[in-house]
């Protein structure tokens, strides 16, 4: 005899996650369900082959995947890092002059740290939205400094002055 597909169905909640010791289970009521396309016929004789009859109906969401190493984030930040210290080196071996450094300057370098520290802190911890939420917040401050602090200001690198030229008599 076959079994019966059409009929009172009683549907329930139930929740769990693996990382919980706690489950949630709620009776949401009785559906009444015909499978047979309108007919009133309570046995599945006829019906197609996917319409058949299961014990019990689960959706099963997998556990969320465990975090990545911050190896490479890691690498990333001290490769910016070192690029970082490598400039300023850089700075003093080409004898800037950095005691005209206009607080304008200053403010511009600490903004561009800042930036870096954004970009780093996303790469080990912050997720993606929240980061470009920030840099959205952070870029008409950003856009100001940098017209500002770029304004040069008796702030030179003797090394990379043009020669002036001679006037010739």
């Amino acid at each position: 005899m076959p079994e019966q597909i059409n009929g009172d169905y009683r549907l329930w909640l139930h929740v769990q996650d693996p990382r919980s010791v706690n489950t949630y289970e709620k009776e949401l009521g009785i559906l009444q369900i015909n499978f047979n396309e309108g007919s009133t016929e309570t046995r599945h004789t006829g019906i197609r082959d996917d319409y058949k009859l299961l014990d019990q109906i689960t959706n099963y969401f997998p556990p969320e995947e465990a975090e990545k190493g911050a190896i490479i984030p890691l690498v990333f930040s001290v490769a910016i890092s070192a690029l970082l210290l490598y400039f300023v080196t850089q700075v003093y071996a080409n004898q800037a002059n950095l005691s005209n450094l206009s607080f304008w300057g200053l403010i511009f370098t600490l903004n561009y740290l800042l930036i870096l520290g954004i970009i780093v802190a996303f790469w080990i911890k912050i997720n993606l939205v929240n980061t470009l939420w920030i840099l959205l917040a952070v870029s008409p401050a950003t856009i100001y400094v940098m017209n500002k602090g770029l304004t040069p200001e008796n702030c030179h690198i003797s090394a990379f002055l043009r020669p002036q030229k001679s006037k010739a008599h």
